[in-house]
């Protein structure tokens, strides 16, 4: 799978950063100072990438096919489940994701006839959780963007409207993948990752605006953060970025791959001062094995949160969710001694595909999606001890 696979309803790692623990070792000291780079158009990425890359090629995992574009009808109003009214808790102790409620908040089918479905951004506006997913199903190429919104983050109600109508990019399968919306001046900003058409590989990011946080989304005419230039470590595909605005500007986190090593993602960071002109760090700041064991092969779906002093990363290790803290994007500090959530923490589950977190004030959840035999299921979950 490709940073944009293994992200997408295909490629689902990620992050959720925590709180730093008294047993908390820093990470790897980071690369020098950021450097300006602007990568070359999209160019087509070699062929036969295997099926385990974490990052971005043609969408794809064992449940879920390569996705394409176009919406495949009007989804179900409405959807519900039972939630308890705090975390089920695990054997664990420390910072950790608990699952909130014993029954998924959601299945495919929700969304019509749809076997997976991909976390691809979650926020909240006011008191009310908002969420963009993906929806997958058996045969290839079948795939759909939809806008849900909860009060609770146990019953969710799909809007009938496509939120894409309006995007104005033309990109190939799986289209476009919404990886974090903030509020900017009034407006409604989406970062998202998609691959330019025709090519099959390539994921770069892009911007786009809405008045509401349900769309219709309409993209700038070029991507915010290209590909990097031949032999960096983010030449292949981007995917999944993580944007929050601060006292000077914006800052990214986004996951990518290179051709070097296709099996192997790593998380990266830009800067912006305006949100649309970005200035990449030029080495990642998080690899494989990171807040995991020396033997994962990935680090890969980043989600960013801010705190007063610093920042939450969440993100995905081997089919995990870690989490680490930093004060300035660069040097990082696991908040557990491994990942803070695992497939095991969610009954009948192989393993978690993909997962996107909201920060209400103090609290953090995460809206989690498990893989199961002939699919996957989305599961409610809330941060503990961070």
């Amino acid at each position: 799978m490709s940073v944009a696979v293994r992200s997408l309803a295909v490629a689902a790692l990620l992050i959720i950063v925590a709180c730093g623990s008294p047993a908390a070792t820093p990470l790897p000291s980071s690369p020098p100072a950021p450097s300006a780079t602007s990568g070359p158009a999209a160019t087509p990425a070699p062929t036969g990438t295997p099926d385990e890359s974490p990052t971005q090629s043609a969408v794809s995992t064992a449940t879920t096919p390569p996705p394409s574009a176009g919406p495949t009808g009007t989804p179900p109003p409405t959807a519900s489940a039972s939630a308890s009214p705090s975390p089920v808790a695990t054997d664990r102790t420390g910072a950790r994701i608990e699952l909130v409620g014993d029954q998924p908040v959601f299945e495919p089918t929700l969304f019509g006839d749809f076997s997976a479905t991909l976390a691809a951004a979650y926020f909240m506006a006011g008191d009310t959780h908002h969420a963009y997913v993906v929806a997958f199903n058996d045969i290839p190429g079948q795939q759909e963007a939809f806008h849900i919104t909860s009060a609770d983050g146990a019953s969710w109600e799909v809007d009938p409207s496509d939120p894409f109508a309006e995007l104005g990019l033309d990109l190939s399968p799986p289209g476009p993948i919404p990886g974090s919306i903030i509020r900017v001046d009034g407006s409604w900003v989406m970062y998202l990752w998609g691959i330019p058409a025709p090519l099959s590989n390539g994921g770069v990011i892009w911007r786009a605006t809405a008045d509401s946080p349900a769309g219709p989304w309409v993209a700038d005419p070029e991507p915010v953060l290209d590909l990097g230039e031949p032999g960096a470590w983010d030449d292949r595909a981007l995917d999944f970025p993580g944007v929050v605005a601060t006292e000077d500007g914006f800052e990214m986190i986004y996951s990518a791959v290179g051709n070097a090593d296709l099996q192997t993602s790593s998380i990266g960071v830009a800067s912006s001062n305006d949100g649309i002109d970005w200035v990449k760090h030029p080495d990642p700041v998080i690899q494989a094995g990171v807040c995991s064991d020396d033997s994962a092969g990935y680090a890969a779906m980043p989600r960013l949160l801010q705190e007063d002093d610093g920042y939450l990363l969440f993100f995905e290790t081997d089919s995990a969710m870690a989490a680490a803290r930093s004060s300035d994007l660069l040097d990082w500090t696991c908040v557990a001694d491994g990942p803070v959530m695992f497939g095991d923490d969610i009954p009948g589950s192989t393993r978690i595909h993909s997962f996107a977190v909201a920060q209400d004030g103090t609290r953090i959840t995460a809206l989690v999606e498990s893989l199961v035999e002939g699919g996957s299921e989305m599961w409610f979950a809330e941060a503990v001890d961070f």
